[in-house]
């Protein structure tokens, strides 16, 4: 059988292996994907250099805005009490700084700074390869670059900020040469501890100027800017030192030092300015802190430190000065007498503070007393509660009120109050002028405690909480020296009340007004009858009583204040043109630190020690601005200066006049340190604790049920008004009248006042007290 022959089959024309295909495929797909990815980065590259060119013009008024001045607390006549912000800057020329230093912060930040046009390729690709393989995370950013983030975007970690930076560095380096930028950055850029450039660095740190820095400094700083508040000098020196060390090593490498010149920095001992904090380059600290405290509660969403904003205040710095001194002076020659703290508010007529003295020391202690101590005020609360029986129509300024014993109840035990009560009656005015304090006690008897807590909270603007207690009739609560001024603005206005203001206007950044304050007032919160029968009593204090040691101070009116044991004293009074407020205390510090105030000496009184203070203060005053003694005007009550209007102080003591000292002191407070917690008693005993409400005694001691209020126990508000206040006749009847009788007056009565009545009520008999020579 024949074989056949097998014949190779041909291959077929115009195949190729799948491979081939693919693989050119796959080429001419990433060609595309390629060019379009090149397109596409190409045009958001130009995109963003379009963006980037456009936003390079107004680079030197963005400079402007990070620079920005400092914000300004300015004085009554214009001068600087006290400069803020968080950055301190001070311009430097490139030309005024020296080579190491530049040689220093480019070894820190940008070694091949000369080499590149904004962005440093070679160095980003270093930093990247360094991140990844876990030696060490780089940022890779230039100088010019760092430029950028600081005056146009921020510090977010995105892809975005990245290659909008690196857009902005370009165009910066087609616009200026490097030491332009060079020159912007180190007065840009933050070392830490408020400093702002190169040159505040220099000064913060070393207390010298940048063209005096060593090489050792300015490598230091150089450093400082990658983690300014943790690793600078003053938070971690160890750190700010190694870095220091890098620095010098890559000048060192680069071949910018001698191998000299680096051993000898490696081993300079870097000495540090001392670090200021506190008052030093303030005036009138403690008013500057109230007045920042201001702000923040009028306007929360300012930052004074951010720069740029003028405060334009009240505070007169002469009178200021004076008052700080007189404060000092105080304690520093009665710590004898264990007073260690004291503290004077002065305002004017419309309730602008010319003078606030916190305390006698601020750098030792920043408690400003005027504006946060709560303290309790002794008998400056009495005219108050006396007040507030004029306006209720229970008492009158020419009447009398009871002087018999006052008993409270104790802890289950009753007792009298201390002062007084001697029996039968006694004049308003004598109660006043002496501070006797069972008439105190019983002229709020008669108008009603709620009704005495709800006219210092309405019409003398007291804010604190007050304790609602008897004792409260002898100054058992506890206020500040500001909340007091403000009740005694109320005496001094004839009824209208005057809230203290520190500010005038805040001027902001773009020179407009922020905010205009001024004059704070609230009209008739007292009637003029129980405000001017009030001022009269209160010249009767100076003139013949408590604070007579005030009495030569021109239109002076006040009250003292002593509390129990003598932990606190005071004087609050006014004058036609200010109201002052002064306090002294022993305050100290227990085994713990905690503040504690403790008895001064038995001599230390409002009367004795405290209202001297404010006739020095005072008297300075009306020497600055001058005031005129007070004068008997047409449809006026204003009385004139040398007034006395205290009654004889021989009516109850058998003809022989009382002496001019205060009584026992009224107050008493636990040894705790803590005002207000106690009330003191007559008999010595522990006092009434604070919020607790004793049952009403009798004079004879007996319980008795408590009368009804005048005007209700669960409304303490007059009839008639909805405000808090008694009606008022605009037809007040003004009559002049004999201070010692209290009758119209005759031409042989040698003092008289001028005094407002209500239709009807004004005496009708004439003085028979004074008679002429014929008798």
């Amino acid at each position: 059988m024949a074989r056949t022959s097998a014949i190779p089959r041909a291959p077929s024309v115009g195949k190729r292996p799948k491979f081939w295909r693919r693989l050119k495929i796959g080429c001419s797909t990433l060609f595309v994907l390629t060019f379009l990815v090149g397109l596409t980065g190409a045009l958001y590259a130009k995109r963003q250099l379009d963006d980037a060119a456009a936003m390079i013009p107004d680079l030197p008024e963005r400079m402007k805005l990070v620079a920005k001045d400092r914000s300004l607390i300015l004085s009554k006549d214009g001068k600087v009490m006290e400069s803020m912000a968080t950055e301190f800057r001070k311009p430097i020329r490139i030309q005024d700084v020296p080579k190491r230093v530049i040689d220093a912060t480019l070894a820190a930040e940008d070694k091949r700074y000369y080499d590149h046009q904004g962005v440093d390729f070679w160095g980003m690709g270093r930093a990247v390869f360094s991140t990844v393989s876990g030696k060490r995370v780089e940022g890779g950013s230039t100088i010019t670059m760092q430029l950028v983030k600081r005056t146009y975007t921020n510090s977010r970690k995105t892809v975005d900020r990245k290659v909008q930076d690196m857009a902005l560095a370009t165009m910066i380096e087609r616009q200026l040469t490097k030491s332009q930028i060079l020159e912007l950055y180190l007065n840009q850029v933050f070392y830490g501890a408020g400093a702002y450039g190169i040159a505040a660095a220099a000064e913060v740190y070393f207390g010298k100027t940048a063209d005096k820095l060593t090489l050792s400094e300015a490598a230091l700083l150089a450093r400082c800017v990658r983690r300014p508040s943790d690793e600078n000098p003053y938070v971690d020196m160890k750190t700010a030192l190694h870095n220091r060390d890098v620095v010098l090593g890559i000048m060192h490498d680069e071949g910018w030092i001698t191998e000299t010149e680096y051993g000898r920095a490696l081993k300079e001992k870097i000495v540090l300015k001392k670090r200021v904090t506190g008052s030093q380059d303030r005036i009138a600290p403690y008013f500057c802190d109230y007045v920042k405290s201001v702000v923040r509660k009028e306007l929360p969403d300012i930052d004074l430190t951010s720069g740029g904003y003028r405060i334009e205040t009240t505070i007169d710095l002469r009178l200021q000065a004076y008052a700080e001194k007189e404060v000092k002076r105080m304690v520093s020659r009665n710590r004898g007498l264990r007073i260690t703290t004291s503290a004077f508010l002065l305002m004017d007529a419309s309730g602008g503070v010319l003078a606030m003295v916190g305390g006698p020391d601020y750098k030792k202690n920043q408690f400003n007393v005027i504006t946060q101590g709560r303290r309790q005020p002794g008998s400056a609360f009495k005219p108050l509660v006396y007040a507030t029986a004029f306006e209720y129509g229970a008492l009158d300024p020419d009447g009398s009120v009871s002087n018999e014993k006052y008993y409270i109840e104790d802890r289950g035990r009753k007792r009298p109050i201390r002062g007084g009560g001697q029996g039968g009656d006694v004049s308003v005015r004598r109660a006043l002028a002496q501070s006797i304090n069972n008439p105190a006690m019983w002229a709020m008897d008669k108008v009603g405690l709620d009704n005495v807590i709800a006219m210092s909270h309405s019409a003398f603007g007291i804010e604190s909480d007050l304790p609602r207690v008897e004792t409260i009739a002898l100054g058992a609560d506890e206020v500040t020296p500001m909340e007091l001024a403000t009740a005694y603005s109320v005496f001094q206005s004839g009824g209208d009340r005057f809230t203290p203001f520190g500010i005038v206007r805040i001027i902001g950044p773009d020179g407009l007004p922020v905010k205009v304050f001024g004059p704070n007032f609230k009209r008739r919160q007292l009637s003029p009858e129980a405000a001017l029968g009030m001022d009269s009593c209160l010249r009767g204090v100076v003139a013949g009583g408590t604070g007579s040691r005030a009495g030569d101070v021109t239109n002076a009116r006040g009250k003292t204040g002593t509390t129990s044991e003598n932990k606190d004293a005071w004087f609050c009074g006014y004058t036609d043109k200010f109201i002052g407020v002064g306090w002294v205390a022993n305050e100290t510090k227990d085994a713990k630190g905690r503040v504690r105030y403790r008895p001064m000496d038995d001599y230390v009184m409002g009367g004795h020690m405290v209202a001297p203070l404010w006739a020095d203060i005072l008297n300075y005053a009306q020497e600055v601005y001058g005031e005129q003694p007070r004068s008997m005007r047409g449809g006026s009550s204003r009385r004139t200066a040398d007034e006395p209007v205290v009654d004889d102080p021989r009516e109850e003591n058998g003809g022989a006049a009382e002496p001019t000292t205060e009584p026992e002191p009224e107050v008493q407070e636990p040894d705790t340190g803590m005002p207000g917690d106690e009330a003191s008693g007559a008999d010595g005993t522990e006092g009434t604790p604070e919020g607790a409400e004793p049952a009403q005694a009798g004079p004879s001691g007996t319980k008795r049920d408590k009368p009804a209020e005048k005007h209700g126990d669960t409304n303490p508000t007059p009839e008639g008004r909805g405000d808090g206040r008694l009606p008022v006749n605009d037809n007040v009847v003004l009559v002049e009248v004999c201070v010692d009788s209290g009758l119209r007056a005759s031409r042989y009565c040698p003092e008289r006042i001028r005094k407002a009545y209500r239709p009807g009520s004004a005496p009708k008999a004439r003085c028979r007290t004074h008679k002429g020579p014929d008798g």
